[in-house]
């Protein structure tokens, strides 16, 4: 008798959900029609944002084939530019703050039309000129075109202390203030709309720098190409385009103020050495002129000025050897420190078959990326700790070939020392005259040897710092954006729509699914395998109306008659069948069951009576209109005889046992052994007898009714008896061996029903859903 009682099929029931669906419709409708209005409502009033992309091509290691410096570079993990560092630089709030002095972005005006807010930038019809109260967002209100009234709220940052102000100002007067100081000002020949709201709030420089990283993104555009792509995100086109550009332009310049930088301060080293010199240079001219003039002397022999020549030639390579070991010094130091690295430079030094000013330049710009990125991150950072370690591992490998260029250095000047020493010995053996003339020379050609030595130094780090390029360089600017890349405002309507259709169809379901109550014959029967005798139309509630009887052509009485026609078939042609009718709970409709389906089975022609045995809530004798002085309590307690509780109502061959006076003790009565008596005289008088029982919630008085019963009829009534009430009944069934136990669903919507009204007159003794 059981049948899978669980709610999860495994089996999908198209029609059930069809169902569903047509039962919810109003309220999926309603789900639908509600997120696809707020869905138009935010699309709406989205700000549209456009965005603007430029490319930047980053210097890479571009050459084909690698020099060997650029294998120690690559070797020290310093070769080439780290395509991830370089996205963290431009994303830098040392490079945002940079390209901020080209765009402004601290300066945000809006005006509020309609519930839509646009910012205005440039188009704004006004100025503020703002002393103090940044990152506060003020609403203007125009009045007139004298007045306009001001709001604003915030916190005081120290005391914690809201506050709040609304006053009325003039266009170009000071609004001075305990949080604020300003003053607004019309534009030339414009005014503000009074139907619109204006807004403006000017940020500071952290707040626009944050402004800015919201919005940005840096990629690399393509893996096998060191190409990097901004795009920049603003509801401003115009400024979208505009700060694309200044960032990449300030990506570029970087490099370029570095490299420059450099050069200037070589060239201040060489301009005061070249003060130095020309000093030296005029004084040994000047000695050399009077000399030849008080002496009379012209010339050398061709002797000493052999020795001048080769000494002067020996004595400049010495201050050149000086010059350059000076400068090494400095470099080493510079690197030992680690201070101001980013202003060295081995520019004035031959160094370049030594791979030194390679490597300086790889050391420069990993300690500038990593200043860069030491302001967004801290130094635990991965590419953080990848440029720390590099610069130390460059650092020592310079250091170390410094040192080894200054013991050259040292070497060499220690050989022009002597081949020095060796020709002033030459010297000594000259007249005293012309040793005088020569030694003057020759510190004239000396110096002279010198200056032209660091004039064309300073001509070569001129020429370099004039011709500084950077070997980064922008692939495309960004051009002004045609359209919004968001809010795509078609996708957000049916993005809302689809939502409140799935919305709706989910409550539907979850509606369906936490409804307990049975509304339709298959709620039965996928939950039981009771038989089910059919259904029964809900009946506008008329205590004194037998359907059947006032409206016979009605689709209730049609119901009770299918009911009747299956009942023949459940029991044999026999005198005296009892049919009981019993219901869980009270107000399911066994009584209006029991009192139409005794009626119906009456106009066959067969003698029928129905007993109220329901002693404790008494309804059936207001059916029937009769008195209810007597009854079932009154007989089975013995106070009155069969004859005398029989009543014969209006209509032919139907009597009627009510149940007389509500009695204490009903259950005993009905265990009562007159009980039987009473039916088994009624058999032998009539050939349907049916039995309005009490609800089989008292199962000691229902049960023993059913087990008395040719059939036991269970009313379900529509909307009101609950799922979990069958498995109840199958249990009671199965507890108890109840014969001939059937179902009834009763109070049927007719929307629910599979045929319609189709007899005449019924409307009024029945209701549609």
């Amino acid at each position: 008798m059981h049948k899978a009682l669980d709610l999860e099929e495994d089996e999908i029931d198209l029609k059930e959900i069809f169902k569903t669906l047509e039962k919810y419709k109003k309220s999926i409708l309603f789900f639908t029609l509600l997120f696809t209005v707020f869905a138009a409502i935010y699309a709406y009033i989205s700000p549209n944002i456009y965005r603007a992309t430029t490319t930047i091509e980053t210097d890479d290691n571009k050459q084909q084939s690698l020099s060997k410096d650029d294998m120690l570079s690559m070797a020290m993990g310093m070769g080439g530019t780290n395509i991830n560092s370089e996205i963290e630089i431009i994303k830098s709030r040392h490079l945002i703050a940079k390209a901020l002095k080209e765009v402004d972005l601290g300066h945000r005006y809006y005006a509020k039309y309609r519930f839509k807010e646009t910012e205005l930038y440039d188009a704004s019809p006004f100025e503020v000129i703002l002393i103090s109260g940044k990152n506060i967002s003020f609403i203007i209100y125009p009045i007139n075109k004298q007045y306009y009234r001001l709001e604003a709220k915030g916190e005081d940052p120290r005391t914690l202390e809201k506050w709040k102000i609304s006053k009325l100002y003039a266009y170009g007067k000071s609004v001075d203030e305990k949080h604020f100081d300003f003053t607004l000002y019309l534009k030339k020949n414009r005014t503000l709309d009074p139907k619109k709201v204006y807004r403006f709030v000017i940020l500071d420089k952290n707040k626009a720098i944050d402004e800015v990283q919201k919005n940005l993104s840096v990629t690399q555009a393509n893996k096998q190409a060191d190409i990097l792509k901004i795009d920049y995100d603003d509801p401003v086109a115009l400024r979208a385009q505009q700060f694309a550009n200044a960032l990449a332009n300030a990506y570029l310049m970087q490099e370029i103020e570095q490299k420059t930088k450099e050069a200037s301060m070589i060239l201040s080293f060489i301009d005061d050495q070249l003060a130095g010199i020309n000093g030296n240079l005029k004084n040994s001219e000047n000695k050399l002129e009077t000399f030849k003039k008080n002496s009379n002397m012209v010339s050398l022999g061709s002797k000493a000025e052999d020795v001048v020549s080769k000494m002067s030639e020996y004595e400049s390579k010495l201050a050149e050897a000086s010059i350059e070991e000076q400068m090494l010094d400095t470099l080493y130091a510079q690197i030992k420190k680690g201070s101001n690295i980013e202003s060295i430079s081995a520019a004035g030094l031959d160094l370049s078959s030594t791979g030194v000013p390679q490597l300086i330049q790889k050391l420069q710009e990993a300690v500038l990326k990593r200043k860069i990125l030491r302001a967004d991150y801290t130094p635990a950072h991965p590419e953080v700790r990848k440029l720390t370690n590099s610069i130390a591992q460059t650092k020592k490998v310079i250091a170390s070939t410094i040192k080894t260029l200054k013991l050259r250095a040292s070497k060499r000047k220690a050989l022009l020392k002597k081949t020095i020493k060796e020709y002033e010995g030459l010297m000594e053996a000259l007249p005293e005259k012309e040793k005088v003339f020569a030694g003057l020379k020759r510190k004239f050609v000396v110096n002279e040897k010198i200056y032209s030595y660091l004039l064309e130094k300073r001509a070569t780090t001129a020429i370099a710092k004039a011709s500084t390029v950077n070997k980064s360089q922008i692939v495309d600017t960004a051009l002004l954006p045609e359209k919004p890349i968001k809010p795509k405002r078609k996708l957000i309507v049916l993005v809302g729509f689809t939502l409140g259709l799935l919305f709706g169809i989910l409550m539907a379901f979850l509606r369906e699914y936490m409804d307990d109550d049975i509304k339709e014959e298959e709620d039965i029967r996928r939950r039981t395998e009771l038989p089910l005798l059919g259904s029964i139309p809900h009946i506008v509630k008329n205590e004194k109306s037998i359907k059947v009887m006032d409206a016979p052509k009605s689709v209730v009485s049609e119901a009770f008659r299918a009911l009747r026609t299956n009942l023949q078939f459940m029991v044999p042609e026999k005198k005296g069948i009892i049919i009981s009718i019993t219901s869980t709970i009270a107000g399911e409709g066994k009584t209006t069951v029991a009192a139409n389906l005794a009626a119906i089975i009456s106009l066959t022609g067969k003698r029928t009576i129905i007993l109220n045995l329901d002693m404790r809530k008494p309804t059936l004798h207001t059916k029937f209109d009769l008195p209810n002085t007597k009854g079932t309590s009154t007989l089975l307690s013995g106070n009155a005889f069969l004859d005398e509780v029989i009543q014969h109502s209006k209509y032919d061959n139907l009597d009627v046992i009510a149940s007389g006076p509500i009695p204490p003790n009903p259950s005993e009565l009905i265990g009562n052994e007159n009980l039987t008596t009473m039916i088994d005289e009624l058999k032998t008088r009539y050939d349907v007898i049916i039995l309005d029982t009490p609800p089989v919630g008292l199962v000691s008085d229902a049960v023993r009714l059913m087990k008395l019963s040719d059939v036991s009829l269970y009313a379900i009534r529509a909307d009101v008896s609950k799922k979990g009430y069958l498995a109840d009944i199958e249990r009671m069934a199965e507890k108890y061996q109840v014969k001939g136990l059937s179902l009834l669903l009763n109070g049927v919507k007719a929307t629910r029903r599979g045929y319609g009204y189709g007899y005449g007159y019924g409307y009024g003794y029945y209701e549609e859903g």
